[in-house]
């Protein structure tokens, strides 16, 4: 503090605050505002010396309290430093009327900015030391008398410094009071209020890469001149001045001065002034002497000669929605003002803008430069491509000569506030709907029949990915099949075409004589009125600006082409596959229709064509269907058009006689837990205004479409078993008074229906009633009384009918069990023993009420045969029993359920005695047919008993078992049964089933063997047999690892043929490193051997030993070099602890180098010992990079091939990148960083690795360029 020991801070903080309390009141409070003392903490600083005195009282004071009041070691030191950060306004402490209670609340509110001071318990010391200190000195009538005018004096003091300061600079005050500059504030309210409502400094600040905060730091450098450059030059200049603005900075603030006029003189100054050029290019004002000023130069993005400019980033599409809600306009408004002023601030300002002037572009006052704008317009956006026509739809819809439309776009591109912008090879017109406004007046006759004639024959184009296989389709670029013009310039021209017909008319229809809607309606008819299947597959992505287009039209053609008995519009109905690769064909279509429907003209046509759409439904995996799209139109939540709740249920009760089915759906997603709760919101225009406002939902218009929909379900009746089954799952969603009579609908329909189908009813209704019990609250006694009535009149009379329920799946339920569940009063084994109990009496059932005979058919017609065959044969059931149904069973057609009943009847019997059930079957002579001993053979269970019965029965059944069996081990298996068990499946030629079978246990079996099996696999055998995962084959490799009689080179023999799997193009999900990577890292012969089976010599001469294998032999051996070379990681000289030996290292680079070189193999060689040490650098940390001996390994001057296969392998040993779409390249231009700053590490010790990372940080900085662009165009032009 100024006047009092640093040890007294606080004390010198509570006196300043009781002296503000004391003060003159609103005199002394403004005083201080005035003079910058607008806080407790800066009114401290100035407190005059004469109250030293009083601090070192209120000093005491606090000492005395800090030992005589109730505290924790810690709180004395925390209330101090709780005092000290109280940074008041003096306006509170005035505010508090001198109550000590209110102000110790005060200073304590604005001290809680750390986490230490919010406990309860230090909250409550501070009050009880700071409160009482205050209210002493507030009721001391002298010590207030003293504050008082020290208070005063503090204020004058500033005051007076102030005024000492304005007079020093009065004379550049003057000077400066003559015309041609504007201060900040000025400029800025004359900018912001052209338009309405004003610009904010919260729309224009924000940006993609946060370019204020470079520009504040240029700012307070002193940087003698900062070039900014933006969409246009006074955005530059916005962008400068609300910058400082927002920082609030009185001293920075009455430095800066905006300089409009060229004969404005600047003035000298002690302090250093910021000059912000607001002047036409070559305007420029007389700066005199430079060295006390810092220039602000705005610039155009187009000006190329600007360096090291600071080019703005655009405002992110999420900001610049909220800023202009923040403005007052409402979402949708600000969604539909930012997309399309192509989220540019100079576009913005003119569309918001009231002022005829300020409305038009500069750049469409010349018609010279207006006229070629209208081409691009038109077009919207294109490709700089040779693969692509692009620039010859231009060229013709602009006139322009044979390499002209680059020259001109340039010319374009230079302009202040260029109405097109580039990045990279995309162009684009930074707002379509302004550049065809602007230059509309300029627009001939001749300009729109061009594009009309170009327009249908562009769209229509025949899509060449048509040739391919559909799953090709999203490759078709790559496989010469693209089309000529690309998707930008094609969607520009849709979009061209519905700001025409929209807004035609007012750009230049009425001028020429000419109904640009009706125009626009031809084009929409000629392209889809009669389409075949390959038109519509070819116009499938402009179907949404079709519809936009012409909506009258769009429906004319959709309504006639669903008249079709084979709608050709199927063709788009479906999708292609493919988890990344796919394509849902029918999106566009449907949301055309969804932007439609919001217009209550168009929403009945909309609803009764989705529904006709309804029996070309195509059942796929996307959310995006016919079926959801008639959903949304109805979904009371989130209205998706313009009528009303009332309005949308009547159109739904006019179509369910027609789509009755899909009515049904629609109503019973508005039943109450309907679906999801989270839904977005449908396709909207995009260009044409919704001629009504869309309603916002109420909790009654939810209820009402709520009843509606449950009374307009059963005002369908009467049913067949199909709606009947829907209802019955949606039975607890109904309105009770719908539910009762859906009640009498399901007795009605019961009286005459088949046992199997009320069966299937009964099951349906059983389950949604179980599913009940899991619910939380009390039971409805209408509903529950309701579903018992169903269930009893679903009732059938046939057992079998009755009872099927119980073996088609291996889990069931009913309501009782779930509740006895539920309530803990069943474990899990009492649980199974009720099930069990319920599936026996059921059997029982049958066989009392249909005869034995009648339990078999039974069996093989429910889903699982085998739940049944647990019944007949329990594992204590009688030998006589399991051999009686075992024998029935044999008897029976062989099929997939007579097999599974005959599997689980034997797997029984293993437990019961299975020679003895043999034995019998021998007696009654069963298994004398060669045809039932092999199946009975191939149905014995998996065990030990299993395999000693096959084998007593002979030859031929021992070898139909172990030719079909399914192995079992388990954890008590034998050891010796598990051996002779694998040695069984391979004499039998099974090596797949073996280890398949001793995966899960792979200990009990000896390395060898497992040898046995690996070369088994390898060699082909068993090639439809379950193939080794590469997780069991890792675990069984580490077995063979553990041995040392197994040598590293066998096991490398070994995994070679398994590397596809194990290494799959490089990737690796296990932590052991494989043998033939530790082998590849030890002897290079092996390292070039195998890039001698991927790769042919350099010079192209033939190999005998290669040319000698066939082609299928060298391609898969290429294929095995490739997988290994790939994932390999393990870096010579390198050990497990990742410590390197130099010389291992070096001599086996230099080994590996000579002997590719040697075979001509030398330059894929550094490229695969590039990528290996890339691949070491991307797993090392930037603080401990690479090991010395690599290093200077890599900056050997002879090894400049090995230096760029290191370059290609950095990006390469990166992988697959993940962001959001709009995010950028920040990834890569950190990554850039880091690479420069290794450049500049090793710039001396290693030159010539120093120039490489170099390379690399430049090609970093160029992926981030792409990257920037990218996203830039997705987000500004095709959110």
């Amino acid at each position: 503090m100024k006047n009092a020991s640093k040890y007294f801070h606080s004390a010198n903080i509570l006196v300043a605050a009781v002296g503000i309390a004391t003060g003159t009141g609103a005199v002394a409070v403004a005083g201080a505002a005035m003079t910058g003392l607008g806080s407790l903490l800066e009114i401290t600083n100035s407190w005059p010396s004469k109250t030293n005195e009083i601090i070192e009282m209120v000093e005491r004071k606090l000492l005395d309290a800090f030992n005589n009041t109730h505290l924790t070691d810690d709180q004395p030191l925390l209330i101090r430093q709780m005092i000290e950060r109280a940074d008041i306004s003096a306006e509170k402490i005035a505010a508090s009327n001198r109550d000590a209670a209110q102000l110790a609340d005060q200073l304590l509110e604005c001290s809680q900015n750390h986490v230490d001071y919010r406990s309860k318990a230090t909250q409550d010391a501070f009050r009880r030391v700071v409160e009482p200190i205050l209210r002493d000195l507030l009721l001391d009538h002298s010590v207030c008398d003293e504050l008082r005018p020290a208070y005063e004096q503090a204020v004058a003091q500033r005051l007076a410094e102030i005024q000492a300061e304005q007079k020093k600079q009065s004379g550049m005050l003057e000077a400066i009071a003559s015309s041609g500059f504007l201060g900040p504030k000025e400029w800025w309210q004359s900018w912001a209020s052209a338009s309405n409502p004003a610009i904010s400094t919260g729309l224009v600040l924000p940006r993609k890469y946060d370019e204020r905060a470079t520009f504040l730091s240029k700012l307070r450098s002193g940087d003698s001149v900062i070039p900014i450059q933006a969409d246009d030059r006074k955005e530059a200049v916005a962008f400068a001045i609300a910058s400082i603005l927002e920082e609030q900075d009185e001293n920075l603030l009455r430095r800066v001065f905006v300089v409009t006029d060229r004969n404005f003189r600047i003035p000298s100054s002690p302090e250093k002034l910021i000059i912000i050029t607001d002047v036409e290019e070559g305007d420029d004002p007389e700066f005199g002497d430079r060295a006390n000023l810092i220039i602000v130069r705005p610039y155009p993005k187009g000006r190329t000669d600007a360096r090291e400019a600071l080019a703005l980033s655009h405002v992110p599409s999420d900001i610049f929605t909220s800023e202009l809600e923040a403005m007052g306009l409402s979402h949708d408004e600000a969604e539909d003002r930012g997309r399309k002023a192509g989220y540019s601030i100079p576009v913005l300002r003119r569309t918001l803008s009231k002022d005829p002037d300020v409305r038009r572009p500069i750049w469409a006052r010349s018609r010279s430069i207006a006229r070629p704008v209208i081409a691009f317009a038109l077009t919207g956006s294109w490709i700089d491509q040779e693969s692509r026509d692009d620039s010859s739809v231009i060229e013709l819809l602009g006139d322009f000569q044979d390499g002209e439309l680059k020259k001109i776009r340039d010319e374009l591109l230079s302009l202040n506030d260029a109405p097109i912008a580039r990045y990279g090879n995309v162009n684009v017109v930074v707002s379509q709907i302004d550049a065809l406004f602007a230059a509309g007046q300029y627009i001939d006759r001749d300009d729109l029949d061009h594009f009309f004639q170009l327009l249908p024959e562009l769209l229509g184009d025949r899509d060449p990915a048509l040739d391919l296989p559909q799953d090709q389709w999203y490759m078709a670029n790559i496989l010469g099949h693209a089309r000529s013009f690309s998707g930008a310039l094609l969607s520009g021209l849709g979009d061209a075409l519905c700001i025409l017909s929209v807004h035609g008319a007012e750009i230049c229809g009425d001028r020429l004589g000419v109904d640009l809607s009706y125009r626009a309606a031809q084009v929409v008819r000629s392209l889809m009125q009669g389409a075949d299947q390959e038109r519509w597959l070819s116009i499938r992505g402009h179907l949404r600006a079709l519809a936009e287009a012409s909506p009258s039209a769009f429906l004319d053609c959709l309504e006639a082409e669903l008249t079709e008995p084979e709608p050709a519009i199927r063709a788009i109905m479906g999708s292609t596959e493919g988890v990344v690769s796919g394509e849902c064909l029918r999106t566009n279509l449907l949301w055309a229709l969804e932007l439609l429907a919001w217009n209550p003209v168009h929403f009945h046509r909309v609803a009764e064509i989705v529904f006709g759409l309804r029996r070309l439904e195509v059942e796929d995996e996307w959310s995006n269907s016919p079926k959801s799209t008639a959903r949304s139109l109805f979904r009371a939540w989130l209205p998706a058009t313009a009528l009303c709740a009332a309005e949308r249920m009547a159109a739904l009760r006019r179509l369910s006689g027609q789509f009755r089915h899909a009515v049904m759906d629609v109503c019973i997603s508005l039943l109450p837990r309907g679906g999801s709760n989270f839904a977005s919101r449908t396709a909207r225009p995009q260009w044409r205004a919704l001629d009504a406002e869309v309603p916002s939902p109420t909790n009654a218009d939810v209820r009402a479409a709520t009843l509606e929909a449950s009374r307009l379900l059963l005002d369908l009746a009467p049913f067949e078993k199909l709606e009947l089954e829907q209802l019955l799952e949606v039975a607890t969603r109904i309105h009770p008074d719908d539910l009762s009579r859906l009640v009498i609908e399901v007795e009605s329909w019961s009286a005459t229906a088949a046992d199997e189908d009320k069966a299937d009813l009964r099951h349906n209704l059983r389950r949604r009633d179980a599913l009940r019990a899991y619910q939380e609250g009390e039971e409805d006694e209408q509903l529950a009384a309701a579903l018992r009535r169903m269930e009893e009149a679903l009732s059938p009379q046939s057992p079998t009918a009755r009872h099927r329920w119980l073996f088609e799946n291996s889990h069931v339920e009913w309501r009782a069990l779930v509740e006895d569940e539920g309530n803990g009063r069943l474990s899990w084994q009492e649980r199974n023993a009720l099930v069990e109990e319920r599936r026996r009496n059921a059997i029982d059932e049958i066989g009392e009420q249909l005869g034995d005979q009648a339990v078999l058919p039974f069996a093989l017609s429910v889903k699982q045969p085998e739940l049944v065959a647990q019944v007949l044969v329990p594992q204590d059931a009688a030998v006589e029993t399991a051999t009686h149904w075992v024998s029935a069973a044999l008897r029976t057609e062989a099929n997939d359920q007579s097999n599974a009943f005959l599997r689980q009847l034997l797997w029984s019997a293993g437990w019961i005695d299975l020679a003895a059930v043999v034995a019998g079957l021998e007696a009654q002579g069963i298994l004398n047919s060669k045809v039932e001993r092999l199946r009975f053979a191939e149905h014995l269970p998996g065990r030990s008993n299993g395999w000693q019965v096959a084998e007593s029965l002979g030859e031929d059944v021992a070898s139909a078992f172990w030719n079909s069996a399914s192995i079992h081990i388990w954890d008590d298996t034998p050891s010796d049964e598990v051996e002779y068990a694998v040695t069984k499946l391979l004499e039998y030629q099974r090596p797949r089933s073996a280890f398949s079978a001793v995966s899960l246990w792979r200990n009990k079996l000896p390395a060898s063997r497992w040898v046995e099996i690996l070369q088994a696999v390898a060699h082909g055998e068993e090639r439809d047999g379950p193939f080794p995962s590469s997780y069991n084959l890792d675990e069984v490799l580490q077995i063979l690892d553990a041995d040392e009689e197994i040598s590293d080179e066998k096991i490398v023999n070994i995994e070679l043929p398994f590397v596809p799997l194990l290494s799959s193009y490089g990737h690796r999900r296990h932590k052991r490193t494989l043998a033939l990577h530790r082998q590849l890292s030890r002897d290079p012969k092996f390292f070039v051997e195998l890039l001698c089976w991927q790769y042919r010599r350099s010079d192209g001469a033939e190999e005998p030993q290669r040319e000698e294998l066939s082609a299928e032999k060298r391609k898969f051996f290429a294929d095995l070099a490739y997988h290994s070379l790939e994932g390999w990681e393990k870096v010579p000289g390198c050990n497990d602890e990742g410590a390197m030996s130099p010389d291992d290292f070096t001599s086996w680079a230099d080994s590996a180098l000579r002997l590719a070189s040697d075979s001509d193999r030398k330059e894929v060689a550094e490229i695969k010992i590039g990528a290996l040490l890339a691949r070491m650098a991307r797993r090392r940390s930037w603080d401990d990079w690479l090991p010395d001996v690599i290093l200077e390994y890599l900056d050997r001057s002879e090894c400049a091939g090995l230096r760029e296969g290191f370059c290609l392998g950095v990006p390469n040993a990166r992988g697959v990148t993940t962001r959001s779409p709009y995010d950028g390249g920040e990834q890569e231009r950190r990554l850039a960083e880091r690479y420069r700053d290794l450049a500049a590490r090793y710039g001396n010790s290693y030159p010539r690795l120093s120039q490489s990372l170099l390379s690399i940080a430049e090609g970093y900085e160029w992926d981030a360029r792409r990257e920037d662009e990218r996203a830039a165009v997705g987000e500004r032009w095709h959110p």
